[in-house]
């Protein structure tokens, strides 16, 4: 990895310079007409300037995700404007125009990707089609965690990369069919999960509070997720404990705590059963937290 500044291969309007403090960028050009996914480029900005804005227009070749983990910004593409804010991602699809953009007053952080060649340029305009460009909750968790995976990987292990890759989109793919068909579990559900992700949620709750008989809610989550309500709850409280295990100073007491566990063995024990690392192990790996972990060492040492 090294620290960089964004720079683009086409004359597109860039608006403030942008140092990186991870920067991933492919040993080669990628071939856009390569039957596999390729990253270009990749990283971690944790501000932006004051003035950052960058436009493009449909010259552009390259599949977009941002993960938004600081500030607010707004995105325009496909004539709307969305405004977007931590916690929430954006996907800009290949060869159509766009414009995205820091608030002055609140720059955006960023955990970016971009992409091309295999089927990559037709799922992304499929997500955008059936789902918008602006995603949150569980889904933006997943996918910012595996956009800074990209960067813990050797320039080399271009299969490696892909494949993390593949899972972005396919993550974003699942959440727009979810969304998009009767059969799926109501999106009102998954979103109430991730809203009360705090609490100690139970089967019988939910079902209750979406009128269903519990046997039967039960029976219905599993057929339409490909996992049981359990495992699926327990799945989105590790996944954000990784979250606020890569962008929070927090002790694992207090995000065990914060996430509804009984006592720090049962979170701790449950962490590395799906992660396969303890919570401290996974923080220590993690590039986005050393990244603000330093970066408050250096406002510390300034006043």
């Amino acid at each position: 990895m090294r620290r960089n500044y964004y720079a683009d291969d086409l004359e597109h309007d860039i608006v403030g310079t942008c140092p990186h403090d991870e920067y991933y960028i492919a040993p080669k050009p990628v071939d856009l007409n390569a039957l596999y996914m390729q990253v270009n480029r990749a990283g971690i900005v944790l501000r932006t300037p004051e003035d950052f804005v960058i436009t493009r227009d449909d010259a552009y070749r390259y599949g977009l995700i941002h993960c938004v983990i600081h500030g607010r910004g707004s995105v325009s593409c496909r004539g709307h404007m969305f405004n977007v804010e931590a916690g929430q991602l954006f996907v800009l699809a290949p060869n159509e125009g766009h414009l995205y953009s820091s608030d002055p007053k609140d720059p955006l952080g960023l955990v970016w990707v971009e992409y091309g060649g295999g089927n990559s340029a037709q799922l992304t305009t499929h997500v955008l089609d059936v789902g918008g460009p602006i995603y949150s909750g569980g889904t933006f968790t997943d996918v910012m965690n595996l956009c800074t995976s990209i960067l813990y990987q050797p320039v080399h292990e271009g299969p490696g990369i892909s494949l993390k890759l593949y899972e972005i989109l396919m993550c974003l793919c699942k959440q727009v069919e979810i969304a998009s068909t009767g059969r799926a579990v109501n999106q009102d559900i998954l979103k109430y999960i991730d809203e009360n992700i705090d609490r100690r949620l139970s089967l019988t709750e939910i079902s209750q509070a979406f009128g269903y008989h519990p046997a039967y809610f039960s029976s219905f989550f599993s057929r339409m997720m490909g996992t049981t309500f359990s495992k699926y709850v327990m799945a989105r409280k590790i996944s954000h404990a990784c979250y606020l295990l890569e962008t929070t100073p927090w002790p694992v007491e207090r995000i065990a705590q914060e996430l509804g566990f009984c006592d720090i063995s049962h979170f701790i024990q449950r962490f590395k059963a799906l992660k396969h690392v303890t919570p401290m192990a996974y923080r220590s790996a993690s590039v986005l937290y050393q990244k603000k972990r330093a970066g408050r060492r250096l406002t510390d040492s300034q006043q």
